[in-house]
């Protein structure tokens, strides 16, 4: 008695799509860049010892100096904003925080594995003034900013270099990008445009670059 051959099953196995494999290139190259910037900052001989520090203003800070749960979220806001970025070139406009949820963008998207205080985020625009603002659930937890300002339609292109202020996007368009924590999380709706005035600290992470030379005139 013979034995009957077994069946043969076909699987088709279908390549991961263009726009997936662009996505997770870019998410990569981002992580990369956070790195980087994370990797400076501890690096004190990189940026220049206590230069950095000294042209530090009353309402700035080194995100090296915070408790590590306000570095996380630091980190983490970096690459929001830059996934943020990215989809403002694509469509022309900032996303709102249910879009970067859902495509998982921290810090937006909730981590069941992080520890510390759950955020509800929010876009507020006015003008040229973007807010990314991050409220906690739990008492005394700090308040998240991102303030994004971008340039007033008309202006000559913005001159400066990129660093940490300053984000150009790949039309050309240069943003003015900062990052702040407030301990106190009594924050209003409202659009923040000036947040040190509101008691608002802004974190760096390799601190603020040195004024560049003024040209000498002919």
């Amino acid at each position: 008695m013979t034995a009957e051959p077994s069946a043969v099953r076909r699987v088709e196995v279908h390549p991961p799509s263009a726009r997936t494999e662009l996505g997770n290139v870019l998410r990569l190259g981002l992580v990369v860049v956070i790195g980087v910037w994370m990797y400076i900052a501890t690096d004190s001989a990189s940026f220049g010892g206590d230069a950095s520090a000294r042209r530090l203003l009353p309402f700035q800070a080194l995100v090296q100096d915070r408790p590590s749960a306000e570095q996380r979220m630091f980190r983490e806001l970096q690459e929001g904003l830059l996934e943020a970025e990215r989809r403002r070139t694509d469509g022309g406009a900032w996303p709102p925080v249910p879009t970067l949820a859902d495509e998982g963008i921290p810090p937006f998207a909730p981590d069941p594995t992080a520890k510390g205080a759950e955020y509800d985020w929010r876009l507020i625009t006015s003008g040229t003034f973007v807010n990314y603002l991050g409220l906690p659930r739990q008492p005394g937890a700090p308040a998240w900013l991102i303030l994004v300002l971008e340039p007033e339609p008309g202006e000559p292109p913005d001159p400066a270099r990129e660093d940490e202020e300053h984000h150009k996007l790949s039309t050309g368009v240069m943003l003015h990008v900062s990052t702040w924590v407030r301990a106190d999380a009594n924050v209003a709706g409202a659009i923040v445009r000036v947040p040190q005035s509101g008691g608002w600290m802004q974190l760096y992470a390799v601190g603020p670059a040195p004024p560049q030379p003024v040209p000498a005139s002919r």
